[in-house]
Parts: C-alpha cells; structure tokens; sequence
C-alpha cells in the first residue's frame, strides 16, 4: 500500500512585485538608466550652452542700425540725401539711413528710440558722430567704427558726442543686464525648487497656493533687486518704485511659465527652462551685445524671453523716460498668462483623470 501526503493551505509563490507603473522613475526604470539619461540630458544642455553662446557672441556684426543724416546750414542741396544713399549702399548694410532736418529732431529721435544714431555733414569737413550708448554699448561702439572708416575713405574729421550716456555706475551699460538676470534666475529657481521637491499640484487650492507663494517672492525680490541697484549701489538712483514694478514681472512671469511646463511636462521642465531661459534667453538679451550686432535669429528672439526683456526694460525705464516699455511689459504678461493657463489647466486635467480613475477601480472583495 502506498502512501499519499497530502499538504493543505495556500500555495507559497515567490514571484517579484511587478514595478508599479505610477512609482519614481528608478522605480520604474531602474538607476542605470535614470543616471544614463540624466548623463545624456546634461550633455545636450550643455553642448547647447556652448553653441548658443557662440554663435551669438563669436563674430558680431552690425546690421540696420537705424541711423539719422543731417546736412548743417551751409552745405549744397542734395547733400544728406546722397549720404543717405551712399550709407545704405555700404556692404553688409551695416546701417539703415534716414534724413532728418537737424539736430533738434535727431534728439528727439534718439529719446524717442526711432533711431540709435546719427550723423551731422558740415561745411568745414569735421562730421559729427551722435550716440546714444544707453540703448546699448555695442550699438554706439559699432557706429564709431563704421563713420570712422567713412570720414576716412571721403577723407574727413570725424568727432563723436554721446547724447545719452549710460551713468557713471553702469560700465558699458551692463548692469540692468545683470540686474535682470538675476530676476530671471530666482524665479525659474523657485519654480524649479518647488516642482522638485513638492510636484506639481493635484488640486486647484494646491495650485493657487503655489501662486501665491511664487508671487509674493517676486514682490520681495523685485522689490530687493531694485533697492539694491537703486540705493546700495547707486547704479539706477531715483528708479526703485518702477524698477520694483519691472522685477516683480520678471520673477513671476519667469517662475509662473516654469510652473506651468512642470504642471504639463513633469520634470522636464527643469531642463527646458534651462534652455529657453538661459541657452537661449541669455545670449539674446541684448547686454554684452545688441539686437543690430547678434544674428538675426537671436535679435527675433531676445526680446520675447524674460531676459531680454528685463534688460529692455530697465533701459526704458532708467534712460529713456519710460519708452519703449510696452513691449517688455507685453512680453512679462504672455508669460505670465501661459504660464498660468498651463498650471490651472493641467491641475484640472490631473484632478478629472485621478477622480476616473479611482471610480474605476473596483471594491475589494468583503471577506
């Protein structure tokens, strides 16, 4: 007879836990291939950083810098209209000539930014340069150079008077630059911080809360960037109310897009912030080089990206009364209106998609 035994309770398995497909990405993907792709992701900002600096900066020249002609009294008819002509044939086309009927007028051109310099004739043979290196450095230095070679090849004296200068604290007319960086960098930073470190919203209350939180940084660091420009340094006296007005924009339509990409893309955002805001933003936003002097594509750009046009803004704000701030302005406020339309509206997405889900999930079994 043989003998049977039989063994009772539950079955032991000792299969894995299938990785949850809602876990972290190590979870789900494993440390290898999280560190390969943070490997390859910091390659390509990277080698973007280099090439978008480069191309930018490696070889400036000008191109259609708005210029205005005078012919002082004393000089035959149809004198400025054969500069103009002659100006505008240059090779490259450097410059974009226009007449004007004297110097009271190129004065208010200037103020009024219609044009970024200009060019008396006189009788006596000693032309007169006017500059404006508020509007940007590189601009006025561009100009100097290229009536230079002018007055030289029709064998003329050339002397050069900057009509609006940048003030003794502003080297070159970099700091508003810097100043808007700075801007930039904390709002895309707290953004950035705060995707990281507590996600993205699941909730409209959670979402509006991150508003606010964001939005009350950038009255402080608007506020603190100007005064620092304003009455630390001295570099921007007399401006603070307007410069505070300009920074809480930069913060907040900054940090609100940066918001808004994490609500939509998840982390990526991080890096793509990166690049819009700095790989390209930085290059293009007219300090070190101006709109007239950087490849056309960094001149179309730079002033719809928050960094340039922070610095923009600054520029209209310290030296020019204010002109010329309507673009900016415009610029804060898309990004800050996409900005928002992307949190608001991925919050909302997630939220439906979350509630489906839990309603499809079904009970479990009462024992």
């Amino acid at each position: 007879m043989t003998a049977t035994t039989e063994t009772t309770g539950a079955p032991s398995t000792t299969s894995a836990t299938p990785p949850s497909p809602h876990g972290s990405p190590v979870e789900r993907l494993g440390s290898g291939k999280v560190m390969a792709a943070l490997a390859v992701g910091v390659l390509v900002l990277q080698l973007g950083f280099i090439l978008s600096y480069v191309a930018a900066f490696h070889q400036p020249t000008p191109r259609d810098i708005p210029v205005a002609v005078v012919a002082a009294p004393g000089l035959p008819d149809g004198i400025a209209p054969r500069s103009v002509d002659q100006l505008d044939a240059l090779a490259g086309h450097p410059v974009d000539a226009r007449l004007a009927a004297d110097t009271a007028e190129v004065r208010q051109l200037l103020r009024d930014r219609d044009v970024l310099g200009a060019y008396v004739i006189d009788p006596g043979g000693t032309d007169t340069l006017i500059t404006a290196s508020a509007g940007g450095s590189s601009i006025a230095s561009a100009l100097e150079s290229i009536f230079d070679r002018v007055a030289m090849e029709q064998d003329r004296q050339l002397v050069v008077r900057d009509e609006i200068p940048v003030s003794a604290h502003d080297n070159r007319g970099l700091s508003g630059f810097y100043l808007s960086i700075g801007w930039v960098v904390g709002g895309y930073l707290l953004a950035a911080a705060i995707g990281l470190f507590i996600g993205a919203p699941k909730t409209l209350r959670q979402a509006w809360a991150h508003v606010a939180v964001l939005f009350g940084y950038s009255v402080v660091s608007g506020a603190l960037g100007a005064l620092i420009t304003t009455h630390v340094l001295e570099t921007f006296a007399g401006h603070w109310f307007p410069l505070w007005l300009l920074g809480t924009g930069v913060v907040f339509g900054t940090g609100l897009f940066t918001l808004g990409l994490r609500a939509a893309v998840g982390i990526l955002a991080v890096p793509l912030a990166i690049a819009v805001f700095v790989v390209l933003g930085n290059p293009s936003a007219g300090g070190a080089f101006g709109a007239n002097v950087i490849p056309s594509f960094y001149a179309a750009i730079g002033k719809w990206i928050t960094p340039g046009a922070g610095t923009e803004g600054v520029r209209a704000v310290v030296y020019f009364d204010n002109v010329g701030l309507g673009q900016p302005a415009l610029a804060l406020a898309l990004y800050t209106v996409v900005g928002a339309v992307l949190l608001l509206g991925f919050t909302v997405w997630r939220a439906r998609r979350d509630a489906d889900s839990d309603a499809d999930t079904p009970a479990p079994a009462a024992n």
